[in-house]
């Protein structure tokens, strides 16, 4: 079934061009607030529902074996444009990326969130009895609504330790330094499988810096300064390649997850450049410096 709100509305001109990554419009179908600058049969109001699982893909199509493109972590909200069959058609609200997420991983998005999860992952029990079993593990960046219960905090899955969810980091960096070995995933934003631009926008989102968008070749456009590419680089630097991102943990090793190792990995920057351009003419692209 689909969203009830369906206005009409009439548009003068030609549509236009919008990048469908960040954009929530089908041929069909489009989010009510893109009324007026695009034509298609029918507008719909984004409804907010909030992830219910501890993490779950966000998918090209609405298909159980779709193309990963994304992942929504417990406690984000995915705003709702169309639903039918399993899936919800929409956007992650944090990044407004667009996708299909499985309808049974989404729950009612009720009351906010208040603590985020800053290590890598955190133990949900089922009692805040040090003994406790269990029940759950929450992945890093995921968001909490609960309420402080001596050393722990108390949310619907079980009691969390309040130190996974108070943590602190020096800079994006740190964070990324807590991911090393971390499988390499695409369409991963978390422990249990990350992929480069999805290190950026988690390490950038944990350290309170600038936010992220999803993609690299989005992060290139949106995040910092930029800086010359022969310039001597700094903690923090991030370095864009064709299709692919890293962060500088100092000025010449790079932490970045790739397929090339499985994994994140701190590698010497110059080695990175070295094996990306035996395929391209200029393996680096953009240095960007964040503010």
């Amino acid at each position: 079934m689909t969203s009830p709100l369906r206005p009409q509305f009439s548009l003068g001109g030609s549509s236009i061009a919008l990048d469908a990554r960040i954009h929530a419009v089908r041929g069909d179908l489009a989010d009510l607030a893109l009324a007026g600058q695009i034509f298609v049969p029918h507008y719909a109001r984004p409804m907010a529902r909030r992830c219910t699982a501890l993490s779950t893909p966000v998918r090209e199509t609405g298909t159980a074996d779709g193309r990963q493109t994304s992942e929504l972590l417990y406690g984000e909200d995915f705003m709702v444009v169309d639903q039918s069959g399993a899936f919800a058609w929409g956007y992650c609200r944090h990044d407004h990326y667009v996708g299909y997420v499985a309808l049974d991983a989404l729950g009612d998005a009720d009351e906010e969130p208040q603590y985020l999860v800053t290590v890598r992952e955190a133990i949900v029990s089922a009692t805040d009895a040090p003994t406790s079993a269990s029940v759950a593990t929450l992945p890093m960046g995921a968001r909490v609504a609960g309420s402080s219960a001596g050393d722990t905090v108390r949310m619907g899955l079980g009691f969390v330790p309040a130190q996974a969810l108070d943590g602190s980091f020096a800079d994006p960096a740190a964070i990324a330094e807590t991911l090393l070995g971390v499988p390499y995933h695409w369409g991963g934003r978390s422990a249990g499988g990350i992929d480069c631009s999805g290190l950026i926008q988690l390490a950038l989102s944990l350290a309170g810096a600038e936010a992220a968008p999803r993609d690299s070749d989005q992060q290139q456009a949106a995040l910092g300064a930029e800086v010359p590419v022969d310039a001597p680089l700094q903690r923090n630097d991030l370095v864009f390649f064709p299709g692919h991102v890293g962060i500088m943990a100092d000025d010449s090793n790079l932490l970045h997850a790739t397929r090339h190792h499985g994994k994140v990995v701190h590698e010497a920057l110059t080695d990175v450049t070295a094996r990306i351009g035996k395929d391209h003419e200029t393996p680096i692209l953009a240095v960007r410096r964040l503010g």
